[in-house]
């Protein structure tokens, strides 16, 4: 499969609990993730492991032409997981039984999707998180758009970080994203860098967010089958 610099494909996925059972026969999975899933104690995280791993090499393999269990990763000194001697670039997001998986051609990328809920501590939450723009916006939408404006920013810091490779270290009240919440191709003060950055639908009860480092050309998604 091919991809130009400047375009994102937006892969989609839905746990398959097949993917389990099948890696015990057919296994995709490193000596490193298969041991790092054995760790869990829960099978329901050893399933979602297993499946979201698998789901991310088989997606893989079709654009490095290299069999699934053969990738190498390699991680950034912040963690950030990329492919050994590639061009390809992506990022993986998931929640319960949704994940959704972005690549792109020597473009960073971040992905993020969460599923809105009641934060208890909010205000802490937003002080931590958001720039004081930010916290303008979220905090002066109605009752009925308040958990989808504060989500959306939520998701939108999520994957800039992740584009930019600082994590969750950083002071995220520096990274300021207001302009992005009407406005999808801004430059991002915090390194005089232009991003592209576009809600993803994800559904009922979830937000989701891709960013993209420069502008996009091409924006096109995927299911495996």
């Amino acid at each position: 499969m091919t991809i130009k610099e400047g375009d994102l494909h937006l892969w989609r996925y839905t746990l398959d609990e097949a993917e389990y059972y099948k890696e015990k026969s057919q296994p995709l999975l490193s000596k490193d993730e298969q041991q790092r899933c054995s760790r869990f104690v829960n099978e329901a995280e050893k399933i979602r492991y297993t499946c979201n791993h698998r789901f991310v090499r088989q997606v893989l393999a079709k654009y490095i032409n290299q069999p699934a269990s053969e990738i190498n990763f390699n991680l950034s000194d912040k963690g950030k997981p990329f492919l050994e001697n590639s061009d390809i670039l992506f990022n993986y997001s998931y929640r319960t039984t949704f994940g959704l998986l972005g690549i792109s051609k020597r473009r960073e990328i971040g992905i993020d999707i969460e599923k809105m809920k009641l934060l208890h501590d909010l205000k802490t939450f937003a002080d931590f998180s958001f720039s004081e723009k930010e916290k303008e916006i979220i905090f002066k939408s109605s009752d009925e758009t308040f958990q989808d404006t504060l989500f959306t920013f939520w998701t939108f810091k999520e994957a800039m970080i992740k584009a930019i490779g600082v994590g969750l270290n950083a002071d995220l009240t520096k990274i300021d994203l207001s302009d992005y919440y009407n406005t999808e191709v801004n430059k991002l003060g915090f390194n005089n860098t232009v991003y592209t950055m576009k809600q993803i639908n994800a559904g009922p009860g979830y937000k989701a967010a891709f960013a993209l480092k420069g502008t996009m050309n091409s924006y096109s998604e995927f299911k495996l089958d």
